[in-house]
């Protein structure tokens, strides 16, 4: 059977790099079987996100999402697990297909495990969310979008490559109370810039925090280059200075 036969590409993948014992998954249906929790691996997900198996990778989120926090989940198992998939592709172990398809793949099992629509998450306060222009990596922002809204915000989650025209416009027409932008690559730290200054401009008197994650966080003085409010090398650190931001709220 279909399931079957990806457990089984799956487990071949994970051979590829360790010889620890495998974890048994489900024959058929998953949402119908129990797992320890100590085995749902990075290599685990891993090899089932490079094959394709959104079911079976979403099955293995909402099994470590019964165990721990959201934002947990996202930056321990499923970074590790890209940090992976991004290993053997640069080692030559996978093509950059393998690296295409886990990327896919992953995006529509987080679709299958997003927080359910609550009243409150209508009236929160509104979080935006983009990828500036030029920049095509989405699964940060699907996963801070996620975190954010188990703790009560209103997102809205532009997508990657948004010109910085159209934030500004959006911004403007909107009461926002924070702006996160997202790119990977020092090459965009103009694009970033001009992001800011489009919040800048949008936001007429007052100042909209603007959060800024991705590779580029990590660039030594690019806040202060760009003018951002904060940096997060990880979703806890973009979830803690959203939050920080809740109380000055009226």
């Amino acid at each position: 059977m279909a399931l079957t036969t990806a457990r089984s590409a799956a487990f071949a993948r994970v051979r590829l790099v360790s010889d620890e014992p495998l974890p048994k998954l489900p024959p058929v249906e998953p949402s119908q079987a129990g797992v320890p929790m100590d085995s749902l691996s990075p290599e685990l997900l891993a090899g089932l996100l490079a094959d394709g198996d959104d079911e079976l990778a979403a099955w293995t989120l909402r099994h470590a999402l019964e165990a721990a926090p959201r934002v947990e989940v996202f930056d321990g198992l499923l970074r590790q697990a890209m940090v992976l998939v991004g290993e053997r592709w640069k080692s030559g172990r996978w093509s950059i297909a393998e690296e295409h398809l886990a990327s896919r793949t992953l995006l529509r099992a987080l679709e299958q495990v997003r927080p359910p629509m609550r009243p409150e998450l209508r009236v929160g306060p509104q979080a935006v969310l983009a990828g500036v222009a030029g920049e095509h990596h989405m699964i940060g922002l699907v996963c801070l979008e996620q975190c954010l809204a188990d703790a009560g915000w209103t997102v809205a989650n532009m997508g990657a490559d948004l010109p910085s025209e159209d934030l500004g416009q959006f911004v403007r027409r909107n009461d926002v109370t924070l702006v996160a932008i997202s790119a990977n690559a020092p090459e965009r730290r103009s694009a970033v810039a001009d992001a800011v200054v489009a919040v800048r401009l949008a936001a007429v008197g007052r100042r909209v925090p603007v959060l800024l994650g991705g590779g580029i966080a990590g660039v030594p003085g690019i806040k202060g280059e760009v003018d951002a409010d904060g940096l997060a090398g990880s979703l806890a650190d973009a979830l803690a200075f959203a939050n920080a931001l809740r109380p000055r709220q009226g």
